[in-house]
């Protein structure tokens, strides 16, 4: 199972005074299993290309493939990729709207044709796995809700369909550290141990580099570096564009202008602390 996009360029209010560049010729390929994290400058085009995922925009030109399917070449294979990429937005109230959390979560299963019988147990599931107490929160209206709950419960909504593919754009912004933590501790089991792909879209790669496996940089709607999350934070482009960078990153960064060796690419404090220490051994 992948997802890929083939030269896709895409424009807002084409043909009108207004028209702007959403992304241009972008390429991009998410085989499954992994985790791609994807950055970018504000207006870089990151959101635009997350949308083309699942199929909420349609490219002026290019493809977006699943399993080497075109997503829009029919009204089935559409259908089929909203169920197996799950998109969850910037701000939850975007994507919720159900007058209860129960009917938000269970208006995926619902609508793509679950058994009936079957569907208390999924969203019983799916709130356990986002840490939503199933009987304190079932009856409760989603406006009612913080932030951080109203994002698992956006989570949750997605994952009651039981999508390969969870894409989510700056899941992270507006919540505490221990919302933040408790996120990602999730994305990560899904993805670890049940080998749910995950497209992550953040301003703050810090807190996940040593999570992710590759990284998309866009600028201006195009891709301009693409590889192992390692080698593309430790590229200068990175910094240029004024992005996150992991303080074991700059730190890295700093001891090889001074001429020293340090090995490979620490992105944790613990990393660069280890490595430090291996240098300081080797020097004594």
């Amino acid at each position: 199972m992948s997802i890929e996009i083939k030269n896709v360029s895409y424009m807002y209010s084409k043909g009108t005074p207004f028209a702007r560049q959403g992304i241009k010729d972008v390429n991009m390929r998410v085989a499954r299993g992994e985790w791609l994290a994807v950055m970018g400058p504000t207006g870089s085009g990151k959101s635009t290309m997350l949308q083309h995922l699942n199929g909420l925009l349609k490219p002026d030109s290019g493809e977006v493939l699943l399993d080497d399917k075109n997503i829009h070449s029919s009204a089935v294979s559409l259908i089929e990729a909203r169920q197996k990429v799950g998109l969850v937005f910037q701000y939850p109230e975007h994507q919720l709207f159900g007058a209860t959390v129960y009917e938000e979560i269970a208006y995926g299963p619902e609508n793509y044709g679950y058994p009936s019988d079957q569907i208390p147990e999924i969203v019983k599931k799916s709130m356990d796995i986002v840490g939503l107490d199933f009987d304190k929160y079932i009856n409760r209206q989603p406006y009612e809700l913080s932030g951080g709950e109203k994002r698992r419960v956006a989570l949750a909504g997605v994952l009651a369909a039981s999508p390969e593919f969870i894409v989510l754009d700056e899941p992270t912004a507006g919540l505490d550290a221990v919302g933040r933590q408790l996120l990602i501790k999730t994305i990560t089991s899904l993805n670890r141990d049940h080998g749910t792909t995950i497209v992550w879209v953040t301003h703050e790669i810090t807190e996940i580099a040593h999570l992710v496996d590759r990284m998309i940089v866009l600028n201006n709607g195009k891709v301009v570096i693409t590889g192992k999350m390692r080698e593309v934070l430790a590229d200068p482009i990175v910094s240029e564009l004024g992005l996150d960078i992991p303080p074991a990153i700059a730190i890295s960064g700093e001891l090889r202008g001074r001429g020293v060796p340090v090995r490979g690419q620490p992105v944790t404090l613990d990393e660069i602390r280890e490595e430090i220490i291996r240098l300081v051994k080797v020097k004594l």
